[in-house]
């Protein structure tokens, strides 16, 4: 039951807004037109406010425009040119006012004015010379002096140049200040100082008599008769429009009070409304257009019709508007184009993308096409009318295809971006693309990529870690036993009452303990270089200085060696930035190196050159073993002598490579065959630092 009466309610409600919607709109068209021609509605107010018809506005009006018509009537007769007076018939005349009036005259009747057969007005026109050659009452011979005739009372004459009246015996004011205001309800008659007076008339005379209660004829039509009339049909429809303004009062307070259930119920229109395709509800409101240009347009009850049937379509609008925003995204263009796609859409995934693209560019050139060449066809036939729905759907065309791949080109930027990240080591969050993107398999493809590299990298790491740890850990578990054995070693050393073959077992301990200890150091210093924990004391030093010094502190090696040695480095400091204690065991191991496994009785190069900002330290010998260029000598425990028959340790080059890395440098090593070349490169440091003196290396 609550149901039913909350439905109700909503109908009400909604009856209640259209109609007084409707009547308040309708007010506001009359009140809008009332203050357009505001003088003539506020004429034809006082003239309702007139009890005697003769006294409004309207009569003077009617008037007027009758003496105008018979002097113009006269002086188109009194020319001697036959055919203006068979122009007469049907005439059209306008006043000063331009208000146009039309007369149907015939040779009885010149004047048309004869169609009065209740005679409610009485003339008598003519010339000078002969005043009552037109009238129309037969029974008076004068009607310019004298009494008027029963039941008239109202007598105007125009002598020639002006006009005076007579009414109920007493004369009326004509001119009053002499100059004509048409906005004043005055008589617009000639003889007005602001008037240019017309000569042809001054022989015209006229008499025109006015029953004082205009009788109804029987027969034709009589404009004073009328004149009454419309006054009391005015009233009368003032008094109905204002028990209607009051209804609609009423029943907007109805609708105000019933506004939620009307609110529920346009909600529920709106609901149905959202399903219709834009080209319909497109069609309706042009439909609605067309009954409100029929409302402005057509005839009073064809108005009335137009006006109420084009309410509702404007309230149908209205609320789809409001609840139903976007509504014009639903459309049979893009519901078709929609549905294709969905078709399509299963078989594109299986094709490349560059083929995607290209059968899309090859559906908006059809579309494209197509379009034209229809839209240019029925453009012809509708001459030109349907040339802007043309434009509008190729538009419309490209914009779906700008759409698409104004997405694939951010989608692109988003998955390039992608890529960069992952090249620089950068750790992201994985990307991920709408499904319907056409590179969402590529992202899912890179994000596996990147999940797998980030879990190789983190195995890597972990493993090195372990090593590192490992090797620091034995490598510290070893250091300790093995001092001590050290120090026996030189215990036993001391001893002078040893055997000599003893002394020679000592002797190879000590050596293989010594050599053990520094492979240890060695052990030590990788793992902290690799593991980042090396401790550096970075300053400006001269590069050349310091191998000089580290050729001197090895030259007692260099000379024992069956080794040449070549050494070019230029007398002028070459400033560099680096740890020199480190740097200086570079060089130490380098030299060890090229002692180590040089072929006897060749040349060892050792040159400094500066280039494009940087100092380059190049070592070059020719090796005694075969070296094979496929393999990296600078990893740990990689040695040049494969078999292993020299004493070192692996671990030369690594860490030569390691502490120039970490000082800034890059170390590289270059095989030509026998040539073996290595290079530690560092940036130049400006002069102007003060350098580290040689004794601090």
């Amino acid at each position: 039951m609550d149901t039913k009466l909350k439905k109700s309610k909503a109908i009400v409600s909604l009856i209640s807004f259209f109609l007084s919607m409707g009547i308040l709109i309708a007010t506001a068209i009359f009140g809008i037109s009332f203050l357009m021609n505001y003088d003539y509605a506020m004429q034809q107010i006082s003239d309702l406010k007139q009890e005697d018809y003769q006294n409004t506005n309207a009569f003077r009006a009617e008037l007027s425009q009758m003496l105008n018509h018979i002097l113009h009537v006269m002086d188109t007769l009194s020319s001697s040119d036959t055919a203006a007076e068979t122009e007469l018939q049907d005439s059209v005349y306008s006043d000063s006012d331009g208000n146009r009036y039309y007369y149907f005259s015939d040779a009885d009747d010149p004047f048309g004015l004869n169609a009065d057969t209740a005679r409610n007005l009485l003339y008598q026109i003519g010339t000078a010379s002969n005043r009552t050659a037109y009238s129309n009452d037969t029974e008076h011979e004068n009607l310019y002096e004298g009494d008027l005739p029963e039941g008239y009372n109202f007598r105007l004459i125009f002598d020639g140049k002006t006009v005076s009246i007579e009414k109920d015996g007493v004369a009326v004011d004509v001119y009053g200040d002499g100059f004509y205001r048409s906005d004043s309800g005055m008589w617009n008659v000639p003889g007005y100082e602001n008037m240019a007076a017309n000569p042809d008339y001054e022989n015209f005379r006229v008499c025109l008599v006015a029953r004082q209660i205009p009788v109804e004829p029987m027969d034709g039509s009589s404009a004073l008769y009328d004149i009454p009339q419309q006054g009391r049909e005015t009233l009368l429809f003032l008094r109905i429009w204002s028990c209607i303004i009051a209804f609609s009062a009423i029943l907007l307070v109805l609708a105000f009070l019933w506004r939620k259930e009307r609110r529920e119920l346009s909600r529920r229109i709106a609901a149905h409304t959202a399903n219709l395709y834009f080209e319909w509800k497109l069609a309706f409101a042009i439909l609605v257009l067309f009954l409100t240009t029929g409302f402005v347009s057509g005839s009073i009850p064809g108005n009335v019709v137009c006006f109420l049937l084009s309410l509702p379509g404007y309230y149908l609008i209205a609320i789809d508007l409001r609840y139903n925003r976007g509504s014009w995204r639903r459309n049979v263009i893009s519901t078709m184009l929609r549905r294709r796609a969905e078709y399509r859409k299963t078989f594109e995934q299986k094709l490349p993308l560059e083929r995607r693209l290209l059968e899309r560019w090859d559906d908006f050139i059809k579309c494209e096409a197509i379009t034209f060449s229809v839209g240019l066809v029925l453009s012809i036939f509708t001459v030109g009318l349907l040339a802007p729905v043309t434009i509008a759907l190729m538009v419309y065309f490209a914009y779906r295809y700008g759409k698409l791949h104004r997405q694939l080109a951010q989608d692109l930027g988003r998955l390039t971006t992608q890529i960069t990240s992952v090249q620089q080591g950068k750790n992201t969050a994985p990307l991920l693309l709408p499904q319907d993107s056409d590179l969402r398999e590529a992202a899912h493809a890179l994000n596996d990529i990147e999940h797998g590299v980030n879990t190789a990298v983190e195995e890597r790491v972990k493993s090195e870690r372990m090593k590192v740890e490992l090797i620091t850990n034995v490598s510290h578990d070893i250091k300790t036993p093995l001092t001590s054995i050290i120090s026996y070693v030189d215990l036993l050393k001391q001893e002078e009452t040893l055997p000599d073959h003893v002394k020679d077992y000592i002797k190879v301990l000590d050596e293989k303990s010594l050599r053990l200890k520094n492979m240890i150091q060695d052990i030590f210093d990788v793992s902290k270089a690799a593991s980042g924990n090396m401790e550096l004391q970075m300053e400006p030093l001269d590069l050349g200085k310091l191998v000089r010094q580290t050729l001197a502190d090895m030259d007692e090696a260099v000379q024992a060696s069956q080794l040449l040695f070549r050494v070019d480095i230029p007398d002028q400091p070459v400033t560099i930035t680096a740890d020199g204690g480190r740097l200086y065991r570079v060089f130490q191991n380098l030299i060890s190196n090229a002692l180590r496994y040089s072929l006897e009785g060749t040349r060892v190069f050792v040159s400094l050159t500066e280039a494009d900002g940087f100092a380059c330290v190049a070592l070059k010998n020719i090796s005694r073993y075969e070296l094979d260029p496929n393999v990296d000598i600078t990893e740990r425990f990689v040695r040049g002598d494969a078999a292993r028959t020299t004493a070192g340790s692996g671990l030369g080059l690594s860490i030569a490579k390691s502490f120039t890395e970490a000082c800034g440098g890059e170390f590289s090593i270059q095989i030509d065959a026998d040539l073996f070349t290595a290079r530690v490169t560092f940036p130049l440091t400006p002069p102007s630092i003060t350098l580290q003196k040689p004794s601090e290396a």
